[in-house]
């Protein structure tokens, strides 16, 4: 590899940067890796999902999935001669198949198909070449610490492509009339042959995406061990020091025959460009570039055996070295030398203290506990989010409901309306709500505690034109409006002479 030519940074980078500058790999040449994976795959696919249809199995289809370490070999040879700007076409892809698809086959088709570290540990097979001990010395090196994370990306893209798959396939269901079966049972069990080609036709649109995605990651991480190991970007940087010197030396060689002229000890006009490039040198490789580093913090205990020990030290030291001893301890003066079985009583009793409290407390969110010993419900401050405190409410409320109208804005009228009754009708007829009740869950709430007296009757009718007009947007015209309104002065008009 001449690594002069790469079209991309080399540079020590974290794991999860390395598989970002996959996903930039991918974005670059996503129109290329497309018709290298169709060219391969296309036919293939279109073969076995016609068998798996005539045959009326799913044993093609899975023998094409299984086959995805073979498909995934065109696209790392291509992405591997791109970053070093060597452009392969179809036909150079298909001439080379048996150079750079062979190697390792066998053993990823087999026992490694599983492996996690596939992307990875494929470019040591398909791009080193390396046979035997070679090759385990080789996977040794670049697997060892630290990880690589090529396990976690391979998750993470499994998912992915998971995901994009069941979305892909419900959009595409939920377009198609509704005589046919959206049960779930017909799509996994008994599948039509229109239906199967539709899940695999899916599938495999999502892997035309997610499979160069995870090449060109795995590939990345490949290149950023290597970087790490190898030192290449200590190397291109040397390189380019050396290149950049090559331009200067007609320059140099001017300036010491300036030198030397005037002196009659000429070697001491020398050491001044050494100087200068050594401290060249020195200032790249301190660079962050090519001298990266990492803080760690850990948790580690102190010495014990200096008997300086607190007691609190040694308690913990007792409860995790001793905790799960089978044998029988031998008799001891210490203080701390507890039976396993108080310490297992004491562990179960605060863990069922600690899951009666979060019951309690999830009781009382749902309206199912008594937050006061008196039973007496507790006024919320808000309803359907809306604030229904006093001091949140218009002095005149049909001043303020007649300026909205005014406004042509029906939904601030009826909101008004609506919190002011919520408001006085839950100080008259206390009730339990939960938090987050909607309007219809104070209404349900009400008639169940307190019956169908005329204000809640009332709060029925205003809740209806509330919904129809902020939910359903079919706002109520301003004479129903005004109606609600003289309804609700006359019935407050009527409580207070009850009263």
């Amino acid at each position: 590899m001449e690594l002069e030519k790469a079209s991309a940074r080399l540079a020590p980078r974290s794991p999860w940067q390395a598989v970002d500058l996959g996903t930039k790999l991918y974005r670059q040449w996503a129109a290329p890796m497309l018709w290298v994976w169709l060219a391969f795959t296309l036919v293939p696919f279109g073969l076995m999902l016609g068998w798996s249809l005539l045959a009326d199995t799913l044993w093609p289809l899975f023998l094409f999935w299984w086959l995805k370490p073979l498909w995934e070999r065109p696209l790392l040879a291509w992405y591997s001669h791109a970053l070093f700007a060597e452009t392969l076409t179809l036909k150079q892809l298909f001439q080379r198949w048996r150079q750079y698809a062979l190697p390792g086959l066998a053993s990823q088709l087999t026992w490694r198909r599983f492996s996690p570290a596939r992307s990875f540990n494929t470019c040591v097979w398909q791009l080193e070449g390396a046979k035997g001990e070679q090759l385990s010395q080789r996977l040794r090196a670049l697997n060892s610490y630290p990880s690589n994370r090529a396990g976690i990306m391979t998750i993470v893209v499994l998912h992915l492509e998971q995901f994009m798959a069941m979305g892909l396939m419900v959009l595409l269901y939920t377009l198609v009339p509704w005589q046919f079966s959206l049960e779930w049972s017909d799509w996994f069990y008994d599948q039509s042959a229109l239906q199967m080609a539709i899940a695999s036709a899916t599938l495999y649109l999502v892997m035309c995406v997610t499979e160069p995605l995870y090449v060109a990651c795995g590939f990345a991480l490949y290149l950023n061990k290597r970087t790490w190991l190898e030192g290449w970007d200590l190397q291109l940087g040397l390189t380019r020091l050396g290149r950049h010197r090559a331009t200067r030396t007609g320059a140099t060689v001017l300036m010491l025959l300036a030198l030397l002229l005037p002196l009659p000890e000429p070697a001491t006009a020398q050491p001044a460009p050494r100087n200068e490039e050594q401290q060249q040198v020195i200032e790249l490789l301190a660079g962050p570039d090519y001298m990266p580093f990492e803080e760690r913090t850990e948790r580690q205990w102190k010495n014990r055996d200096d008997g300086n020990n607190s007691w609190l030290e040694e308690f913990w030291k007792h409860f995790f070295d001793n905790l799960d001893d089978d044998e029988k301890p031998e008799p001891s003066s210490r203080p701390f030398d507890i039976p396993d079985a108080v310490l297992w009583i004491l562990f179960w009793t605060l863990f069922a203290g600690l899951a009666i409290w979060l019951l309690i407390k999830v009781l009382d969110q749902l309206g199912l506990g008594s937050r006061n010993r008196d039973n007496t419900p507790v006024i919320p401050t808000h309803v359907a989010g809306m604030d229904i405190r006093r001091q949140s409410l218009p002095k005149n409320l049909r001043q303020a409901v007649e300026t909205a109208l005014a406004a042509n804005d029906i939904r601030l009228a009826l909101s008004l309306m609506l919190r002011s009754a919520l408001a006085n009708l839950l100080r008259r007829y206390p009730v339990a709500l939960a938090a987050g009740s909607t309007e219809q869950q104070c209404l349900r709430n009400l008639k169940a505690t307190h019956g169908e007296p005329l204000p809640i009757l009332y709060l029925q009718r205003l809740t209806q034109a509330w919904i129809s007009t902020a939910w359903a947007h079919r706002p109520v015209d301003t004479d129903a409006v005004r109606t609600l309104l003289a309804d609700w002065e006359q019935i407050s008009t009527e409580e207070a002479a009850h009263a």
